[in-house]
């Protein structure tokens, strides 16, 4: 059984070791190459082409085997997604990389017959370098099992993807408040859940009515008009922005826009470090009416978000720890759990006052 856990952490690692590295180069080419935007549509296209001929599932599939496993998850799931991811990167499309780990590290871990779980713990906290986060985001998102297993699983690719050469953006929070801000929290909660529950809202919407190719024009179409390029792939220097200046007033409802058509209408890619953008600019800006530090509430946004859309909140709270360090815990608990509370709340409200219309 460790022997497969090992196994199944060590390929996961690598896996993500290779995305990050595959995804630096994408972002890279693209911030020289603005024209790839045009070709968007079309890796799209290709994107959706190759998963209906090699039958590559998503996340539904992984959940699903994991819950009862009949081997809905196969071996092209790995590449597809991989390749995918980088065609949406390439050619400026405004995703993440998260759910490409999670599910490149469930697959690879079928592959060895261990748990799928193990490989999601992997993948998810060697991607981030954030192990713990990705032991309980396993955990969270799939349902408890295979507990130690997931533990040893999330450290290991942590380890095996950091022996790999990877390096994770560092962010910090520079100025904290005094304990009485917990109410603050709070009230940051409330808008973070919000905003989780409208990206999920937008996601469904262009999902039932926009087509990848459709998709792909709008997002090229829009990065281009405006030449918001910094609204494209990752964010991750508007996200390290947003810990020391101003960031603008509309900036994580933009990158929440453009999120939700790229990912809903059929590109590859995770949805977190997106979120992630979303909010810590989110936090930024409400930063200034509370009255409270900027970088301290961008760093509550930057989980809470990420927390609530995935209904993850004791695993994005235990990632505003590995990330910020222990005297986030008051703050990043109530943050969190209150985005969450917040998101479920208003998805339940949509979902009577759907029924009833």
């Amino acid at each position: 059984m460790i022997g497969r856990t090992l196994a199944a952490a060590i390929l996961a690692g690598t896996a993500s070791a290779f995305l990050l590295w595959a995804l630096d180069w994408a972002g890279w080419w693209f911030g020289g190459h603005r024209w790839m935007v045009a070709l968007l549509p079309i890796a799209g296209w290709a994107t959706q082409w190759v998963y209906r001929q090699t039958g590559a599932g998503g996340m539904a599939e992984v959940l699903a085997d994991v819950k009862d496993p009949r081997g809905r998850v196969s071996w092209r799931m790995a590449p597809a997604v991989l390749v995918g991811t980088f065609l949406t990167h390439v050619c400026g499309g405004s995703a993440g990389r998260e759910g490409t780990a999670v599910q490149a590290g469930a697959v690879l871990a079928g592959a060895v017959k261990a748990d799928l779980r193990v490989g999601m713990a992997a993948g998810f906290g060697s991607v981030f370098g954030t192990p713990w986060a990705g032991f309980l985001f396993a955990q969270e998102v799939a349902g408890r099992g295979a507990v130690l297993a997931c533990l040893v699983g999330a450290f290991v690719g942590d380890w095996v993807a950091r022996g790999w050469g990877t390096h994770h953006t560092v962010y910090r929070i520079e100025a904290w408040p005094e304990w009485w801000a917990v109410g603050w929290a709070a009230v940051g909660g409330v808008a973070f859940g919000l905003a989780a529950w409208g990206y999920h809202l937008a996601v469904d919407v262009v999902r039932r009515y926009v087509p990848v190719v459709a998709g792909g024009v709008i997002v090229a179409g829009v990065l281009y008009s405006t030449s918001a390029w910094e609204f494209s792939g990752l964010g991750v220097e508007k996200i390290s922005a947003a810990f020391v200046e101003p960031a603008g007033a509309w900036d994580w409802l933009v990158k929440l826009a453009l999120t939700a058509v790229t990912v809903g209408s059929g590109f590859r890619g995770g949805e977190a470090t997106p979120l992630f953008f979303v909010g810590a600019t989110m936090g930024n800006v409400m930063s200034g009416p509370m009255g409270v530090p900027m970088s301290w509430l961008a760093g509550l946004g930057f989980v809470a978000v990420f927390g609530a859309a995935t209904k993850a909140p004791l695993a994005s709270t235990v990632m505003a720890v590995e990330l910020f360090g222990p005297a986030v815990i008051p703050f990043a608990l109530v943050a969190c759990f209150t985005a969450d509370f917040a998101s479920r709340r208003a998805q339940s409200f949509w979902d009577g006052y759907s029924s009833r219309s």
